[in-house]
């Protein structure tokens, strides 16, 4: 399974930015909720955790890691889902970007 990756530099202390991203997640699962469904949280520790659901009945997981100066993002992407991957990196960078402002 392909795995697209991001980042994001912040300045915001870990546990904060890692607070919103956890809640720009909650937010665009509500507002995709017909289209995303099965949503399951692994909190790793505070600053990390793993996710998995099914969007468009397609299975997705992954995760992100909050530093010091950084997030991170791992998305596994199913193949059939690699010919809008371009458009799937910037909607997650943008959003991401978005919830570290």
């Amino acid at each position: 399974m392909p795995v697209l990756k991001l980042k994001s530099p912040h300045s915001l202390p870990p546990d904060e930015a890692a607070a919103r991203v956890k809640k720009r997640i909650a937010e665009e699962v509500e507002k995709q909720a017909q289209y995303v469904t099965e949503l399951k949280e692994t909190v790793i520790h505070p600053n990390k955790s793993e996710y998995s659901c099914k969007v468009y009945g397609f299975n997705l997981s992954g995760s992100f890691h909050s530093t010091e100066n950084e997030i991170a993002v791992e998305v596994n992407l199913p193949f059939a889902a690699m010919m809008v991957k371009g458009m799937i990196e910037n909607q997650l960078q943008s959003a991401l970007d978005q919830a570290l402002r």
